[in-house]
């Protein structure tokens, strides 16, 4: 990244995305340095919590992160263990993301693989296009086309669950919604 890249970046960073202001803000500002320490705060906390460097680290907001979290006590070694287990997880395909995962808890960072359409199709199969939602709640409607189902994981990936015909379930496109969001 060039040196004007490099400062757009960082003063998206500390304005949290209001340059225009924050220039405007420090436009008498007789140098730099507030920006150059943050700048090197963010650098000195990302070496610190994250003490091996791996290729997917570059290119992450770290401003961002350091933002959220830089106040926070973290514990590093814990946070190096799990990021080491996901990089050799084959279910992580974006192992980029492992680092806001291990933060956030949020696994939309981490990509998770998806069930594939023959999976689905087996799933729908045994299960004979029913949501086991619909009928645990007798729904007038429990039948539905393959199309109008989502996969879902039984036992969460979080917990262990993985991508496997055995561990998959067809749940109405209402209840898989729900599910996910609890």
């Amino acid at each position: 990244m060039n040196r004007q890249g490099l400062l757009e970046l960082v003063l998206k960073w500390i304005s949290d995305g209001h340059i225009e202001q924050y220039m405007a803000d420090h436009q008498h500002d007789p140098n730099c340095n507030e920006l150059w320490l943050y700048y090197t705060s963010v650098i000195n906390w990302v070496k610190t919590i994250f003490p091996t460097y791996r290729k997917e680290m570059k290119g992450l907001p770290w401003g961002e992160i350091y933002n959220e979290f830089g106040n926070k006590a973290l514990d590093t070694a814990a946070l190096e263990a799990k990021v080491a287990a996901l990089m050799q997880d084959p279910e992580v395909q974006k192992k980029s993301g492992i680092y806001q995962y291990v933060l956030t808890g949020n696994e939309k960072y981490l990509n998770l693989r998806t069930f594939d359409d023959a999976v689905k199709r087996e799933v729908y199969e045994r299960q004979g296009g029913i949501c086991p939602h619909c009928v645990a709640e007798h729904r007038e409607k429990t039948h539905w086309e393959i199309d109008e189902m989502e996969a879902d994981h039984i036992t969460p990936w979080v917990e262990g669950g993985k991508t496997v015909a055995e561990n998959c379930q067809l749940l109405c496109v209402e209840h898989n919604r729900r599910k996910s969001s609890n």
